[in-house]
């Protein structure tokens, strides 16, 4: 019970002790350029399908050339700290202050410096407040830093990358599968002049039978941050052009506004019953219009680069011309 507790107070940590099978859990590290010519992600994770049929991996998502990369490790490469976030699949190593990486495609030896964690409370453990509580999910979701900075070095293909104060944003999922259909887009790349972070995700919820519409939002803006979501009696809506996803997010007197313009994308794999046979397509060079409106008044406008942008399933169901709660 203590354990359980504690692992449930630290979403970060890996949940997946003591688990052996129809299981997965990755951890998603981005990583840009802070000239913001280069953009990468790397998902350090494990697989577990049965006893025998169980790997760990890390995908390499190349932003800039919309290319990816699947590596595949014995199970027994994969090791994870129980009091804190470290992971090591091979030579590789991930934590919340270094990224070591030694792949066929890509060399990585960066710092991560001034993570900013999301707020937090005891019955309200992270952005899935109460539902962390809840066993037998599909899917949870960990934010781990909503804004970092990154210093070292990147050799990708035939260049060499020197990161001198790049952005960084760690998050997380574990659980059976991903959702039958979900919008999920993040950027922390913004014009603004203080730091500016948003996540937002709207997803298919299988539940008792039936399902819900889900939403996570985390916004950053400087100091303070501000959270919409299906538990805390927030509201949404989307709608999808040809060009551009929008989401609308309001609590309150509050109202964010998100344009999602589209970029070119590349195949991840995704987890289905533990087994990593999915596919989705993400794109890290989308952009993000942002407005934040309190009381009809917009407090912030902004754009964020180098944004990450999933559209993926049957996701009719996920769209709203008129304020829904799920």
């Amino acid at each position: 019970m203590k354990r359980w507790w504690f692992k449930i107070q630290n979403p970060s940590l890996y949940q997946g002790h003591g688990r052996s099978k129809d299981y997965f859990e990755g951890w998603y590290y981005k990583l840009v350029h802070q000239s913001g010519d280069h953009a990468v992600a790397l998902i350090p994770g494990v697989s577990i399908k049965s006893d025998t049929d169980k790997h760990a991996f890390i995908q390499l998502m190349d932003g800039t050339g919309g290319k990816s990369h699947y590596y595949r490790f014995p199970y027994k490469d994969f090791q994870a700290n129980k009091d804190k976030l470290e992971v090591r699949i091979g030579d590789n190593f991930f934590s919340e202050t270094k990224i070591i990486a030694d792949l066929p495609d890509i060399k990585v030896d960066l710092d991560i410096r001034a993570i900013t964690p999301l707020a937090t409370s005891t019955f309200n453990p992270g952005i899935m407040g109460w539902f962390s509580f809840t066993p037998r999910m599909e899917c949870y979701h960990g934010i781990v830093s909503m804004h970092h900075k990154l210093h070292g070095n990147i050799n990708h293909g035939s260049k060499s990358w020197k990161y001198d104060g790049g952005t960084g944003y760690i998050e997380k999922d574990w659980g059976t599968s991903f959702p039958k259909c979900w919008f999920w887009t993040h950027s922390n790349t913004f014009d603004h002049k203080e730091k500016v972070s948003v996540m937002a995700s709207v997803a298919h919820i299988p539940w008792m039978g039936s399902y819900f519409i889900g939403f996570i939002v985390a916004l950053q803006y400087g100091d303070k941050q501000i959270r919409f979501a299906t538990y805390n009696g927030s509201k949404w809506k989307a709608r999808l052009e040809e060009d551009a996803l929008y989401l609308n997010f309001k609590k309150g007197n509050k109202v964010l506004s998100l344009k999602c313009i589209k970029g070119p994308s590349a195949e991840l794999i995704s987890p289905i019953g533990g087994e990593m046979t999915g596919k989705v397509n993400e794109s890290l060079q989308a952009k993000i219009l942002l407005k934040l409106e309190e009381k009809g008044k917009p407090i912030l406008i902004t754009e964020g680069h180098s944004a990450g942008l999933e559209i993926a399933g049957d996701y009719d169901v996920l769209l709203a011309d008129k304020w829904r709660s799920r």
